[in-house]
């Protein structure tokens, strides 16, 4: 089932069952029904798929490497060398789309706004022992932004060691933005390229998205759905093992 058709002659994107009778010697003899019986004793069925992509970087294991030496440090007894993890997410007029409790004949509308589908930013950074969220909120967020998020960074934490793990946006290495991280003395490292699930910050953005933004009611009070997601993040504005719990950086 995890081969591709093509392997056996079958030139069609997924199997179907007539394609499984052909390709697998034993199911020869089966009817259609009989195939799908089979299927499911062996715990084969029809699934909903998910989108899924490689990282191409070459340097993927060293970037991880110097990344978990970074997490030892920031674990060191008193709190010297802090370590964020960075990104960015966008919160959108229109609501975005997810599963929804409804009536059997009536599924769950999310209605949209007569307006352009606007779009709030925000940068944030996770502290990767004490789940202290810090972020800055634009309407866009480009060098100039990206700046005063970083100086934002330092007043956060004003002394010692600062590393920020940062993915390969081409903003993020623009040398303005570079130039004003080494003049705050703010090292950078860098996740593998197109490698979203290296960095737990993205489980916050996904969880901002559960509780705020799949199917909200609020795309005509665009103002009040902002300051619900300011008011979400800055819960997290102070240590927060929680937060680190549900990201996956505090084991149970």
């Amino acid at each position: 089932m995890r081969q591709v058709p093509e392997h056996f002659g079958v030139v069609r994107a997924r199997w179907r069952l007539a394609d499984l009778r052909r390709a697998v010697d034993w199911l020869g003899a089966y009817s259609l029904a009989g195939v799908s019986r089979a299927l499911r004793r062996l715990g084969v069925r029809r699934r909903w798929g998910r989108l899924a992509l490689h990282s191409p970087d070459p340097a993927y294991a060293v970037k991880l490497r110097w990344v978990a030496r970074a997490l030892t440090l920031a674990q060191r007894p008193g709190g010297e060398v802090v370590v964020l993890y960075g990104d960015e997410f966008s919160v959108h007029r229109h609501p975005t789309l997810a599963l929804a409790y409804a009536p059997r004949k009536a599924p769950p509308v999310a209605r949209l706004a007569a307006s352009a589908n606007t779009r709030y930013r925000i940068a944030g950074a996770l502290n990767v022992v004490t789940g202290q969220l810090t972020w800055l909120g634009q309407s866009k967020v480009g060098v100039l932004v990206l700046k005063r998020f970083l100086r934002k960074l330092r007043r956060t934490y004003p002394t010692g060691t600062l590393l920020l793990i940062w993915d390969n946006w081409p903003i993020h290495l623009h040398e303005a933005v570079l130039a004003e991280a080494a003049a705050l003395d703010i090292e950078l490292l860098w996740l593998p390229t197109y490698a979203p699930w290296t960095n737990p910050i993205e489980k916050v953005w996904r969880a901002c998205k559960q509780d705020l933004l799949h199917h909200h009611r609020l795309a005509e009070r665009w103002p009040e759905l902002r300051r619900r997601v300011r008011d979400w993040l800055d819960q997290f504005t102070h240590p927060s093992p929680a937060l680190l719990h549900a990201v996956g950086l505090l084991p149970e």
